[in-house]
């Protein structure tokens, strides 16, 4: 079992030079395969959203001009709530990491903190949530931890987001409307509610592979046993970990809420809360990087059906990709690069 001890005294230099490593290893993901999937994936993207921003009739000045007047201090308030997210998803990481290796003292948060902005970043960059298994390596290179038990604690940390998002979607759309969804929000819930399903289902088949163990190749018993043994969750486990979802959410829809009314709109926190859903859900999409394309499309249809003039549901979409996405650019990519450059 490693301690928080004996994951900080690795030397730096056996740090550097294990690290060095890294390109190769993740260099498979730019396949030929893979980015033709991103350029095509991308440009049907565009195509759709295009198409579907010249039958809105939007005018482009007056989206422009609603972005240039946003108020600064809501657009800063909306960043401090979604960069404010990560140090609470850090430390439920960290909780997991402990569990999932027998009550070890948890993880300094620092050392978690920035291998989730890393993989955060490869997320905006490589399509179907690279990232996710991007800081399982750093988290195996840096801090000793066994690649099946790092991945095990991220798949349950997926799972108790789709299982909040799934729960949580239905009771806001009603709290929204007031009545039925339409056919788009409906499709939208019923996506939710079935993802959230199969990735429990999917948890609770990968967790009894320890039953069978003795079926598989020795060289895989040990990273399975080791993935079977993260997703084993007890009910106080569970509910420290439900404890630390639901305040995740509650800063995704105070981030759409601020940019709302950066921009000068009326939202409900039910209302900002939807949204805030929505663009999670399509974040999922694995045509392109965090649903790129998609979630703006899917925020701004939604905002239409609800009686929101265009350029205002325009406007609303490309805020809230500045914040949750390109800003992500600004903030971890020059982190990243400094971090590669003083250990290589």
């Amino acid at each position: 079992m490693d301690t928080v001890s004996s994951r900080e005294s690795l030397p730096p230099s056996g740090r550097a030079r294990s690290e060095a490593r890294s390109p190769a290893v993740w260099s498979g993901f730019w396949s030929g395969r893979r980015l033709a999937r991103l350029v095509g994936g991308s440009v049907l993207v565009a195509v759709v959203v295009g198409v579907l921003w010249w039958r809105s009739g939007a005018e482009l000045s007056r989206v422009a001009a609603l972005l240039f007047s946003a108020d600064l201090g809501y657009v800063a308030l909306a960043l401090a709530a979604y960069y404010g997210s990560f140090p609470i998803r850090a430390w439920r990481w960290s909780l997991l990491l402990s569990r999932a290796t027998d009550g070890a003292p948890p993880v300094r948060l620092h050392l978690l903190l920035l291998p989730y902005l890393y993989g955060w970043l490869l997320n905006c960059v490589i399509p179907a949530k690279v990232g996710e298994l991007y800081r399982c390596y750093l988290a195996h290179r840096r801090l000793r931890t066994p690649l099946g038990t790092a991945f095990g604690t991220v798949l349950l940390e997926r799972a108790a987001d789709f299982a909040v998002l799934g729960g949580l979607f239905p009771l806001v759309t009603l709290l929204v409307l007031g009545s039925p969804p339409s056919d788009s929000l409906r499709l939208l819930q019923l996506a939710a509610v079935l993802g959230s399903i199969l990735v429990v289902l999917a948890l609770i088949a990968l967790r009894r592979t320890a039953r069978v163990l003795h079926r598989f190749p020795p060289r895989l018993q040990r990273p399975i046993a080791a993935l079977a043994g993260a997703l084993a969750l007890d009910v106080r486990m569970g509910a420290r970990l439900l404890g630390t979802t639901l305040p995740l959410w509650a800063l995704e829809g105070l981030r759409v809420y601020a940019e709302s009314r950066a921009l000068g709109l009326h939202f409900g926190l039910a209302l900002a809360l939807l949204v805030a859903l929505i663009a999670a859900l399509l974040t999922t999409i694995p045509l392109t990087p965090a649903g790129i394309g998609a979630v703006e499309l899917g925020i701004a249809g939604t905002l239409l059906v609800l009686g929101l003039p265009a350029e205002q549901a325009i406007a609303l979409a490309l805020l809230d990709r500045l914040v949750a996405y390109w800003s992500v650019f600004v903030v971890a990519g020059p982190l990243w690069l400094t971090d590669y450059l003083r250990r290589n």
